[in-house]
């Protein structure tokens, strides 16, 4: 098991099957959140499950040359033949039967090799559901703040339309405005109030999300704090170190080339079907009725197996097992292709985000003066757009924390793509190759 995902794994195991009884903290941080995974959630579960099948496996194939004891318990009521020294009814016997494979011509080395690219390829595959899970649970964090901020703004601007239809409504009773004019308020004023309850209703379903994602749907978050996204200033690697460290890290690639492994072994122990199986035999025996020499208590001797036809068989099996290979190494060359583009559209994308960000810093700083400006004339009773400054103020903050929390979560899927938790937005360590082979080691 890999290094970057050890810290996930510890906090998974101490939250337990009862983490689930243990109330949320207010107000809830990112770490928190992602420390407060559960480790009964059915993807984790799933994750697991694949890889105790993969040790089931290889049990079984350590288990295929071990000594073998059986016990055959046979009460037997015969009527014996005139001619037999012994005219007894009870021809009862106890058998114990004792094999061991000495060598099976290479079956059991593929089984085995088999198996054990099975369970690497399981333990990478758990890797990448683990770090993927905890991917969703930032970007389920992220939409509950997103949302907050929206129903900020949204509130802000119900807000204004509100005091404006009642200013056009005294204006209008005085008949300084026409009816036309008023109506427009007010259809203004339904859109923002519509708009407002949406908002509202979003706050709760990304709530809920965040809760089932946390492996705890009865526990809706309340507050939660905004996170310092340190890992949102650090240099951005070539392309090119990005596909290397990803070709040679990316969990889930490492678990797809396991898998070829496995099913190229897989192909091999079918093959060996054909070849002889050498074993040795013992048996120990009773039995009720005696007749000289012809019942022996003990008996040794070694068993060559051979087979000489099988009716197509190992053939068939044979092929099918080709067949899962052809799979596998298609499963394997599709992802690479999926990868490369992934890599290049995160990167491209913290590009852009970079260039955005800086945008919502400078509009951030245009709405703050604007917005002075426009209280200074309120408090000089001068007409002014204070209500509309404000909402436009929300906008930039809603704006601006959108593109802080696209941009830690590109850098998050650049850490899952790459196979390496440097990128980590949360971790202000530079992302560096050197730092990734250190950690795989």
């Amino acid at each position: 098991m890999s290094r970057r995902i050890l810290p996930l794994l510890i906090a998974l195991c101490l939250s337990g099957p009862a983490g689930a009884d243990v109330p949320l903290p207010s107000p809830l941080t990112l770490e928190a959140a992602l420390a407060l995974a559960d480790p009964a959630h059915p993807r984790l579960v799933l994750a697991r499950a694949g890889l105790d099948t993969a040790l089931a496996e290889r049990r079984l194939a350590n288990s295929r040359n071990d000594l073998e004891l059986g016990l055959q318990l046979n009460p037997r009521w015969v009527e014996p033949n005139d001619l037999a020294p012994m005219q007894d009814h009870d021809d009862s016997r106890a058998i114990l039967h004792a094999r061991k494979t000495l060598h099976d011509f290479g079956r059991t080395r593929h089984h085995l090799a088999a198996a054990e690219s099975a369970v690497q390829s399981g333990t990478w595959e758990q890797d990448h559901v683990l770090a993927d899970h905890r991917l969703r649970i930032m970007q389920g964090f992220f939409e509950v703040l997103l949302a907050d901020l929206t129903y900020t703004r949204d509130n802000e601007a119900m807000a204004v339309a509100f005091v404006e239809l009642n200013r056009l409504r005294e204006r209008h009773g005085l008949g300084q405005v026409s009816d036309i004019t008023l109506m427009a308020q007010e259809s203004h004023y339904q859109t923002a109030r519509l708009q407002r309850l949406a908002s509202q209703q979003q706050t709760r379903i990304t709530r809920q999300r965040l809760a089932a994602l946390l492996g705890r749907p009865d526990q809706v978050p309340g507050r939660l704090r905004t996170p310092a996204l340190t890992g949102n200033d650090r240099a951005l690697p070539d392309v090119d170190t990005l596909w290397t460290l990803a070709r040679d890290h990316n969990p889930r690639r490492r678990s797809l080339q396991l898998a070829v492994e496995a099913a190229t072994a897989r192909v091999g122990a079918q093959r060996a079907e054909r070849r002889p199986t050498l074993s040795a035999e013992a048996q120990a025996a009773w039995w009720q009725r005696e007749f000289g020499g012809d019942r022996n208590p003990l008996a040794l001797g070694l068993v060559l197996d051979i087979p000489l036809y099988d009716g197509g068989r190992v053939d068939a099996r044979t092929a099918r097992e080709q067949a899962g290979l052809h799979e596998a190494r298609a499963r394997l060359r599709d992802f690479d292709l999926s990868l490369r583009q992934a890599m290049l559209e995160t990167w491209l994308e913290i590009q852009r985000l970079g260039i955005q960000r800086e945008q919502a810093r400078v509009q951030a700083d245009y709405r703050d003066l604007y917005l002075d400006r426009s209280r200074s004339l309120y408090e000089m009773e001068v007409a002014t757009d204070l209500g509309d400054a404000m909402t436009w103020q929300s906008e930039a903050m809603l704006f601006t924390a959108s593109t802080e929390f696209q941009l830690a979560l590109a850098w998050a899927r650049l850490a899952l793509l790459t196979g390496q938790a440097t990128a980590d937005p949360l971790a202000p360590e530079p992302f560096s190759p050197a730092t990734v082979r250190e950690e795989d080691s």
